[in-house]
């Protein structure tokens, strides 16, 4: 009973590391600077050994039982057997307070996950969400091993996601309004073309009055033009293309960026907002900096829209919330998380670059005044995806009555 104990303490501590370590990675490493490269990148390298050496630990706990064990009761209290043994009782109470820390952090994961798979899942206000029609290019496998699970790589499984917003206030030619968005798309020259070349029939073939880029168009400088040529290819939406600029495009060069797209036709709106008009009605389009290498601010996007009027925003980071400070925006779209790229049975998105981890990994969050979509985006870095389809995400706006006031998050 003593070993079968120790073996599952032995689990869920091996389950805890793994969750410490996913912490470090999404909370520090990616989401808690606002620098090009992270001051904490060092945790990368660091923390694994240390969570190494701390987990071998165990085997000297592992001994230490055994030893007593292997005593009858009378051997194990003689200073005799005690001698024998002490040379690994340090090392082991170490072993032993890290197993029963390490265990619980998994053990709470678990009953996390359990907690967030049961909850029952209320309809968002304001939100009405269709089935999504998904377009099957081509399965890209995975290795043998994997695909005897069932598994494959979603890289080219595109889902087109179709959503309803209600907006109280809604100037009245805007109902029925109609926004495409993309993001994400790290275009790269070794991605068949037929994948964006679907994409863009997916954009036309939603007819949107606006499309919307929320950055991260080519990871690599090389693909720049590339990316502009087939993500803008033949789409001429009523009411123009506006983009923000993601961490990547800042890395690839954010001017080169600039130029390839504005060639084409789409206007750049970082740290500005633009008048969408119809039919002699407004509605402002704000673009806000993305949070790690840009420099986000929300009251230069916003300068001069009346802060009672409703509005539609785009930033690259759904981390951009920790800015907004109680504003209105009736819809925030943004993107970077990738959906978390790999998801796990159960254990759904582990890697999520942000401050929040999984919590603004995809979908929908009311955040107090922000309604803010996250979408899984395009592109892919590593080219592999799972559980996880690349998005194309479409909306229409809506005149109508939330009937629910916004709580947060």
């Amino acid at each position: 009973m003593i070993r079968l104990l120790f073996a599952l303490f032995v689990l869920l501590a091996l389950l805890g590391d793994a969750r410490i370590f996913l912490f470090v990675l999404n909370r520090f490493v990616f989401g808690s600077h606002r620098e090009e490269k992270s001051p904490w990148t060092w945790m990368v390298l660091a923390v694994p050994p240390l969570l190494v050496v701390l987990t071998l630990l165990f085997w000297p706990l592992n001994a230490w039982i055994g030893r007593l064990l292997s005593t009858d009761l009378v051997e194990r209290v003689t200073p005799g057997r005690f001698e024998n043994i002490a040379w690994s009782r340090d090392v082991a109470t170490i072993g032993a307070v890290w197993l029963i820390i390490a265990a619980v952090v998994g053990l709470l994961w678990i009953v996390e996950r359990i907690h967030e798979l049961t909850k029952l899942e209320l309809p968002l206000p304001g939100v009405e969400t269709q089935a999504p029609e998904v377009i099957r290019l081509r399965r890209a496998h995975l290795p043998v091993a994997f695909r005897a699970l069932g598994a494959h790589n979603d890289l080219y499984d595109l889902e087109v996601t179709r959503h309803e917003i209600l907006i109280d206030d809604l100037p009245p030619s805007f109902d029925g309004y109609r926004i495409a968005f993309l993001t994400d798309t790290h275009v790269a020259r070794f991605v068949r073309r037929a994948f964006y070349r679907e994409i863009a029939q997916q954009v036309r073939a939603f007819d949107p009055d606006v499309l919307i880029f929320g950055g991260d168009f080519a990871a690599w400088h090389r693909d720049i033009r590339l990316a502009a040529d087939v993500l803008t290819s033949d789409l001429a939406p009523r009411d123009g293309m506006y983009a923000i600029l993601g961490n990547h495009d800042y890395w690839a060069g954010a001017d080169a960026v600039k130029d390839a797209f504005s060639a084409l036709g789409v206007e750049f709106i970082v740290n500005r907002s633009v008048l969408l008009r119809r039919d002699g009605d407004t509605l402002p389009l704000v673009g806000i900096d993305e949070v790690y290498r840009g420099d986000p601010d929300p009251d230069v996007a916003l300068t001069g829209i009346d802060p009672n009027a409703p509005r539609i925003g785009v930033s690259h980071h759904p981390d951009i919330i920790d800015l907004l400070d109680g504003r209105r925006i009736d819809l925030l779209l943004c993107g970077h998380t990738h959906g978390g790229q790999i998801r796990f049975p159960f254990f759904g998105a582990v890697v999520v670059p942000s401050r929040h981890e999984g919590e603004f990994a995809s979908g929908f969050h009311r955040v107090r005044n922000v309604l803010m979509y996250v979408s899984r985006g395009i592109g892919a870095i590593p080219p592999i995806r799972i559980l996880c389809r690349p998005e194309v995400a479409t909306f229409t706006l809506r005149s109508g009555k939330r009937n629910a006031l916004p709580t947060d998050h």
